[in-house]
C-alpha cells in the first residue's frame, strides 16, 4: 500500500512540475510560425539563413542535394532535373550575395513534415500517371493549386506550407 501511495505523490509531483515548465516555455512552433518577408533578390539585401529540413512521418528521406545562383536569376535555370517518378522540392536555404537552394528528390509515396521552410520555392512533379501532389497547411487541408505530373519547376509559397503529400 506504501508504494502505491509513495507512486501516486510522484505522479502527482511529476504533473505539476510538467505543468510549470510548461506554462514558463515558449509556445511551440505550431502556433508561432514566424512570418518572414518575401524573398529580396537585390544584391545587399540581409542575409538569411532558416535551415529548413523535412520529415518522413515514416516515409525515407534523401539527403538533400544543393543548387546556387545568382541574386536576380530565374532559379529554375540552375536548378536540376528531377528523376522520373519523384517530386523534388526546392527550398531558400542560404542567401548572402547568391541563392543556395536546398533540394530532395521524394520517391516514396506518403505525406512528409517541412521545418523552417519559408518565402518562395519549387516543385517538381516527374511521378507517373495520374499522381498529384499537395502542399497542405497546418491541419493538413490542402492548399491551391495542387501540383499535377508536368515534370517542370512550378513556384510555390512555402510559408502556408506545413506538409507535403506525394502521390
Amino acid at each position: 500500500m506504501k508504494s502505491k501511495i509513495r507512486a501516486r505523490r510522484w505522479g502527482v509531483a511529476a504533473v505539476g512540475l510538467l505543468s510549470a515548465l510548461m506554462l514558463a516555455s515558449p509556445p511551440s512552433t505550431a502556433s508561432s510560425r514566424p512570418s518572414v518577408a518575401p524573398l529580396d533578390d537585390a544584391p545587399g539585401a540581409a542575409d538569411f539563413n532558416p535551415n529548413p529540413t523535412i520529415g518522413g512521418n515514416g516515409n525515407a528521406v534523401p539527403a538533400p542535394g544543393f543548387a546556387s545562383g545568382a541574386r536576380g536569376v530565374y532559379a529554375p535555370s540552375y536548378l536540376p532535373g528531377c528523376p522520373y517518378q519523384r517530386v523534388c522540392v526546392a527550398v531558400l536555404d542560404y542567401q548572402n550575395g547568391h541563392n543556395t537552394w536546398k533540394i530532395w528528390n521524394l520517391y516514396e509515396c506518403g505525406e512528409y513534415s517541412l521545418y523552417d521552410w519559408h518565402r518562395r520555392g519549387w516543385i517538381r512533379n516527374n511521378q507517373s500517371g495520374s499522381a498529384v501532389t499537395y502542399r497542405l497547411d497546418s491541419n493538413h487541408f490542402p492548399l491551391s493549386p495542387s501540383h499535377p505530373v508536368n515534370n517542370k519547376w512550378v513556384e510555390v509559397d512555402w510559408e502556408p506550407t506545413w506538409h507535403i503529400r506525394t502521390c
